[in-house]
């Protein structure tokens, strides 16, 4: 099949004074500096901010209840303006602050001729709580204080005045200390108590911060060699020599290097009928990678599935592949680790994604392998799930793979974590799920009925294909295991209330606030999708680079899956670019 290869420029960048809203389940009122700038009153979005309002606002909100001397001010955000200029831009940045502290509702904001006063009554403000939260002892404060550490203080929000960046880049080490001291001490909790998957997940992100910490990176390799994941703890040992050498041009200290010898003599006397558990990275027998051209014969075996708890909820993974580059898949609506493999359609996928990447997969909550019953999930919740997944195979940044329904949280984690998120695919995904004038290719309320209508009166039947994949609705072998796929993914009930709240996500507002290397692949002829749907998240995605490919199948694993494959592959590994691969593995 032919291709349509089309770059669109990335539209020009928004005021993103309220960046990562969407994750924020909290409605009062509320700022927060971590992350990014997100600033709302009760049910209600503050009036936008310049740039050095912000700024300012931040300035105030980190020596709140503190009068500011209006000459101070405007040294610190217009230092490069003439006096009478400084001062015009400074009554216009307190106007506007005053009106979104209107809007919010609530704290006070003082001003007189010679000075300017915030004070942040009954506004939730992140770094605060989270400087009280970080003074606390038990693991389930710092836990606390690090869930509200999203990210450097104002992430990504520059002014190019030296007197305020100088005491931007002094606040933001402040903080950042407090962080890793939290995880440094919660490391320490979490390997005297034997607790392995927090004891990896908290050093995997202390690790994300501060890559040279020789100490925490045995930290990890001995949580891993605990679970019996030896592969990963040596691999965890050639993540710390490449760091120190390349940024320090050092080798590792004796103690590590002992550390990885002792482990890979465990490895090499190892019974081949040894029952310890198989390691998160390792494929299991039959479960390889396999670059072959033509379509694979056979149901493979599964290989192991691993859980992990996010939020008390159980969450199923899968990894296969031994490629350089992590790369978590997000499916769409429904599915089944184990069953996915039933198809030698989409095994072959699997298997070509593992050629060059360590493909890790995972069943959201609520379907397939992980618990079941659990209410519908937020955007939010579902997030917070890939970053326990990540956490738990001990992948620091990886390339997130979103297609249809999976493409919304994909791009909410990469505008949330842009740390954790190396590159972002998505495929045959949109912004909002229902038709509003603004938005007009989605299906309508009653188009969705309809759909929900079918779903619940063909459950169970040899599956109609005549959306999801037309080029296989004659194929019944597909038809009947897309099905037994379907049934095993959720029940009739749950899968038509996850097939609405689908048709109710909007995450438009956040796609100004991804900035990572972005890759949007669209079928001409996709029924559920439209191409126009993918040409909008290229164009408010700043630098997306979109495809366009030849064919009618929304799933992964229809017509002509190679070239989709293809696609993914040239992206991410910038065609065996040894640069690009270095930056998507950290």
């Amino acid at each position: 099949m032919g291709q349509i290869a089309v770059e669109l420029p990335g539209a020009k960048r928004k005021n993103c004074h309220n960046r990562g809203r969407g994750r924020n389940s909290m409605k009062g009122p509320h700022l927060y500096l971590l992350g990014g700038f997100d600033l709302a009153g009760t049910g209600a979005a503050a009036p936008t901010l310049s740039r050095k309002a912000r700024a300012m606002m931040a300035y105030l909100a980190l020596q709140a209840g503190q009068a500011q001397s209006r000459e101070k001010l405007a040294a610190l955000l217009w230092s490069l303006n003439g006096e009478t200029q400084a001062r015009m831009s400074l009554r216009q940045a307190v106007s506007a602050i005053r009106k979104a502290m209107h809007k919010c509702g609530s704290g006070r904001f003082l001003t007189n001729g010679v000075s300017v006063g915030l004070y942040l009554d009954e506004i939730d403000f992140d770094v605060a709580r989270f400087e009280t939260l970080a003074t606390g002892s038990s693991p389930e404060r710092l836990e606390q204080a690090l869930a509200v550490y999203r990210g450097d203080l104002l992430d990504g929000l520059g002014v190019k005045e030296e007197p305020f960046e100088d005491w931007l880049r002094i606040e933001r080490e402040r903080l950042r200390t407090i962080a890793v001291a939290a995880l440094d001490r919660l490391v320490a909790h979490y390997s005297a108590s034997k607790d392995l998957s927090s004891c990896a997940r908290t050093a995997a992100r202390l690790l994300a911060m501060e890559p040279l910490r020789e100490d925490i990176h045995r930290a990890l390799m001995r949580a891993y060699a605990a679970q019996g994941r030896i592969n990963l703890a040596l691999k965890q040992y050639e993540l710390c020599r490449e760091a120190l050498e390349r940024d320090l041009g050092l080798q590792p200290e004796l103690e590590t290097r002992q550390l990885y010898e002792a482990l890979r003599t465990r490895r090499m006397s190892s019974s081949p009928h040894s029952t310890r558990p198989v390691a998160a990275a390792e494929p299991a027998a039959g479960s390889g990678a396999n670059a072959g051209g033509s379509l694979s014969g056979g149901e493979p075996m599964p290989p192991t599935t691993h859980y992990v708890k996010s939020a008390g909820i159980n969450i199923a993974y899968q990894v296969t592949g031994e490629g350089p580059i992590d790369l978590l898949y997000v499916p769409g609506w429904v599915s089944n680790l184990d069953l996915a493999w039933g198809s030698p359609r989409f095994a072959h996928v699997l298997k070509r994604l593992g050629t060059f990447s360590r493909l890790i997969r995972f069943d959201k909550r609520g379907t397939g392998l992980s618990d079941r019953n659990v209410g519908l999930p937020t955007l939010e919740e579902r997030m917070e799930d890939v970053r326990a997944v990540l956490d738990a195979v001990g992948s620091t940044r990886a390339v997130l793979f979103g297609s249809s329904e999976g493409g919304p949280m994909c791009m909410l984690f990469a505008a949330t974590y842009p740390e954790r998120t190396s590159a972002l695919v998505l495929n045959g995904t949109y912004a909002k799920g229902t038709w509003s004038k603004e938005y007009p290719w989605a299906r309508t309320v009653a188009q969705v009925d309809d759909d929900v209508a079918a779903v619940e009166r063909q459950w169970g039947k040899p599956a109609d294909m005549s959306n999801a994949a037309p080029s296989l609705t004659e194929n019944m072998v597909e038809r009947e295991w897309f099905a037994a796929y379907l049934r095993n993914s959720a029940s009739p009930a749950d899968a038509i209330a996850l097939w609405r709240w689908g048709t109710e996500v909007d995450v438009r507002d956040i796609l100004p606030a991804i900035r990572v290397p972005t890759l949007i692949v669209q079928r001409t002829g996709d029924r559920w999708v439209r191409p126009e749907e993918g040409r909008y998240l290229a164009t408010h995605i700043q630098g997306a680079r979109y495809v366009e490919l030849a064919g009618r199948d929304h799933v992964i694993w229809g017509e002509d899956c190679d070239s989709l494959v293809d696609e993914i592959r040239s992206f991410v590994t910038g065609s065996t670019s040894r640069k690009t691969v270095s930056a998507l593995t950290g």
